[in-house]
């Protein structure tokens, strides 16, 4: 397992590096520069993660590893890695280029040894369970990023394909059925969803397991959303950045609280659009 640690330590501090220079020789398109941006500042979690299971696993008996690197493989996936540094260097490398490089790099067994490097830990160790859920997410951003670009499908594809390490469960709290079935169909694409009939139900499921967002409406019976709020904030202080509001025209007092609490809302009726945009604006928090 040392050796397999150790050779994607390298690998993620060389990926962070291409994107930080791609970002810098295509700064004229701002999507694409802040899209490497993002992509560097990811490479760079998942360098910190490796250092973190390096640590781990130090002096330990209890890690042995079912796989081997093999050099073929090494020298499939540095190559990668060479052309694109060779292009940066050369100031040659398109958009094109750095897709390819993204995705085939992603699909390549560098990506493998890390989700298996991860998935052996995050069983026994519950601090590389962020690791994983930031891999998923990191590999969702990509699809998001190729998604508009037709000339790119080929690439959305292959990507769609990747083994997922973590499926992202999201809490729906409405009293409303019609409301909870249609942001359920709205919202399928982010992952697992579960519905709630009120703030209570709630904050049942929220003590039970981890959402990654949490989108509910205020006026509900038995317990209403700010009250839910209040509570989950209460039992579980990491859970206010996960929330979203949807629902009527707040009066001005809500508006107070969700501005003094820097909540996000969107109020009924809103485009669909905006609500995912809202759910994915959450999903895209990196944990810690």
């Amino acid at each position: 397992m040392k050796e397999i640690i150790d050779w994607i330590i390298g690998i993620e501090d060389r990926a962070h590096k291409i994107y930080e220079k791609a970002a810098f020789l295509l700064k004229d398109d701002k999507a694409f520069a802040d899209f490497l941006w993002h992509l560097a500042a990811d490479e760079k979690g998942h360098y910190d993660s490796m250092c973190m299971a390096a640590e781990v696993i130090k002096g330990e008996k209890d890690y042995p590893s079912l796989v081997l690197i093999g050099d073929v493989v090494k020298q499939k996936v540095e190559a990668y890695f060479g052309l694109c540094e060779k292009r940066i260097e050369a100031n040659k490398l398109t958009k094109e280029n750095l897709i390819d490089f993204v995705v085939a790099t992603e699909y390549s067994e560098w990506n493998d040894l890390f989700v298996y490097a991860v998935n052996i830990l995050k069983h026994s160790h519950r601090q590389f369970i962020p690791a994983a859920v930031n891999m998923q997410q990191h590999i969702k951003d990509i699809e998001r990023f190729l998604e508009p670009y037709p000339k790119f499908s080929k690439f959305l594809e292959k990507i769609r394909q990747l083994t997922a390490l973590w499926q992202e469960k999201l809490l729906v709290v409405d009293d409303d059925n019609a409301i909870v079935d249609l942001l359920k169909a709205i919202l399928s694409d982010e992952g697992v969803i579960e519905g709630a009939v009120n703030g209570e139900e709630g904050l049942e499921k929220i003590g039970e397991k981890y959402f990654a967002a949490i989108v509910t409406d205020v006026d509900m019976p038995v317990m209403n959303g700010i009250e839910f709020y209040k509570k989950a904030v209460k039992l579980f202080p990491n859970v206010k950045d996960r929330f979203l509001f949807f629902t009527g025209l707040p009066d001005e007092q809500r508006l107070s609280f969700f501005r003094e609490n820097n909540i996000k809302f969107i109020i009924k009726p809103s485009p669909i659009d905006d609500i995912r945009r809202g759910v994915i604006g959450i999903l895209s928090r990196r944990l810690k």
